[in-house]
């Protein structure tokens, strides 16, 4: 009897773990080689994106003026180390998503990403010095509303970066999916 009851536990417990073994083999892996790392940001342009909302921020001629000369500063220093990280995005999309990557591939992504990173961390210092600036010459009220600008161009900011690599959504907008072939016009190929 004891023999019997020890193989309908094991029987009965391999019925009930059988299923969920079998369904770990039709589980997804990821193969986003960023899964749980953060894309890279460039810092908010505060000075930009108060002069965009300059009726919202109420600002001075005066306050205006040295803003615009905070930003052109800004520009001048960032713009090519900006153009540089915008060289640092790959050319191309994989077909299938950011799962569907060769190894050649991850590697030339995690390449990439890293070399943006450094660039970023070099603009870092010159944007939050520019930012300092710039909230000096306003008065604390218009700070306030500076930095609830300045969190929703980082939010957005963040959003962008999320969809960066994003293939099957991006492929369907122009409905075209994996294994077909289309003309630039759309239309299905001739046979």
């Amino acid at each position: 009897m004891r023999r019997s009851n020890w193989s309908v536990t094991v029987a009965t417990l391999a019925l009930v773990l059988l299923p969920s073994l079998a369904m770990g083999q039709y589980l997804r892996r990821d193969n986003n080689p960023f899964a749980g790392k953060p894309a890279p940001i460039a810092p908010v342009n505060v000075a930009r994106t108060i002069i965009e909302h300059e009726q919202d921020m109420a600002l001075t001629d005066s306050q205006r003026t040295q803003i615009v000369l905070i930003q052109n500063r800004l520009d001048s220093v960032a713009a090519p180390l900006l153009k540089k990280i915008d060289s640092l995005k790959p050319s191309w999309r994989p077909a299938g998503g950011i799962n569907d990557l060769s190894p050649e591939q991850r590697e030339q992504l995690f390449t990439l990403r890293k070399a943006q990173f450094e660039v970023i961390d070099s603009l870092t210092p010159t944007f939050a010095k520019a930012r300092e600036q710039v909230m000096t010459v306003l008065t604390p009220e218009q700070r306030d509303r500076a930095t609830k600008l300045e969190k929703n161009a980082r939010k957005r900011a963040e959003e962008t970066a999320k969809k960066e690599l994003e293939g099957p959504r991006q492929v369907e907008e122009y409905g075209r999916r994996r294994g077909q072939i289309q003309d630039a016009t759309g239309r299905p190929p001739l046979d």
